[in-house]
């Protein structure tokens, strides 16, 4: 993929998450979707996470340093820190969050070259911005199934 097609992906998921939460009260952002499951507002809180992540490396790799996200392995004890750090606010702060995140991430991939090695599937960079479109694609699924199945009296 090219700098602007992963662009408009990143935007088409990102779209596609922000109107499959659009209409919710605070209260049903919050509301488990399911027993034992996280809330909307946990699944933002999740996305933003990751995204900052993901910034965090980018920014690591310009201060030529060695991305941290790379030592990240027990992924479910990452989430479950991440979650905790993001139990206690409100969903405009997450929703806050996951705007600023997606705001710097743009800038990040701006400023990169429009052609190159740098968009090489098995760069770093391009694995990178695929994990974050496949997170969205996959958690606006899980979001947009629920709400189905809501709507249709079935959860």
């Amino acid at each position: 993929m090219t700098k602007h097609e992963y662009l408009e992906k990143l935007n088409e998921q990102r779209v596609n998450v922000l109107k499959a939460v659009e209409g919710l009260t605070d209260d049903e952002l919050v509301r488990p979707m399911a027993e034992g499951k996280w809330s909307f507002k946990d699944t933002l809180g999740h996305l933003a996470a990751w995204e900052g992540e993901v910034i965090n490396a980018f920014e690591q790799k310009a201060r030529g340093e060695r991305p941290t996200i790379g030592n990240i392995t027990d992924f479910d004890a990452w989430n479950g820190v991440e979650a905790g750090k993001r139990k206690d606010r409100s969903p405009h702060e997450i929703r806050s969050e996951l705007q600023n995140a997606r705001v710097r991430l743009l800038e990040i991939v701006n400023a990169l070259p429009d052609s190159g090695e740098v968009w090489e599937p098995e760069r770093s960079t391009a694995r990178m911005l695929t994990m974050l479109i496949e997170h969205d694609q996959h958690h606006w699924k899980q979001i947009h199934e629920y709400r189905s199945l809501a709507t249709s009296g079935c959860a």
